[in-house]
């Protein structure tokens, strides 16, 4: 298959990823260049692009190649992270619904904190186990298969690591 057709394919499964570049940069030409003395009306729109906008589209992009519970973790990340970078973009004497949604970031993240860390534990269990394969544990927390199949290799060494250092 020719490095071409690999691309092709690649960008007709993640169109996403480099859209969500071209609009970054939009973003952040747009948040340059507005006047912030009226500050309402521009800080919502950067907040519906990046909150709203954006994890509509990776929704969208992935919703028939990941399994859903993930995915909607995934874009609440990217809703949250949202909210980060608007804070990042507009100037602060113009972030008045930004003020306004510090506490609602602060306990998304803290939510998806915990649920990563649950995923994390998950992950561990069926990898250090010994019995899990690859695509089980894709399928049960989420990750690429290329990232499971890392995660078993990894386990692997770490093992083999511990077997040396007891003796065995």
């Amino acid at each position: 298959m020719a490095r071409t057709e690999i691309l092709g394919a690649w960008l007709r499964h993640n169109w996403f990823l480099p859209l969500l570049a071209i609009l970054l940069a939009i973003e952040l030409a747009f948040t340059r260049s507005i006047d912030w003395s009226q500050p309402r009306m521009p800080e919502a729109a950067v907040l519906f692009d990046l909150c709203l906008f954006i994890p509509a589209l990776h929704f969208l992009c992935y919703r028939r190649k990941r399994a859903l519970k993930p995915l909607l973790i995934r874009t609440a990340a990217l809703a949250l992270l949202g909210v980060y970078i608007a804070s990042k973009l507009i100037p602060p004497e113009a972030q008045g619904l930004l003020a306004k949604l510090s506490w609602a970031r602060t306990a998304g993240l803290a939510v998806v904190a915990l649920i990563e860390l649950r995923l994390l534990f998950l992950a561990l269990k069926l990898v250090f186990g010994g019995h899990a394969s690859a695509e089980e544990i894709a399928e049960r927390t989420g990750a690429p298969p290329w990232i499971a199949r890392l995660m078993l290799l990894e386990a692997r060494f770490w093992k083999w690591v511990w077997r040396r250092i007891r003796g065995r």
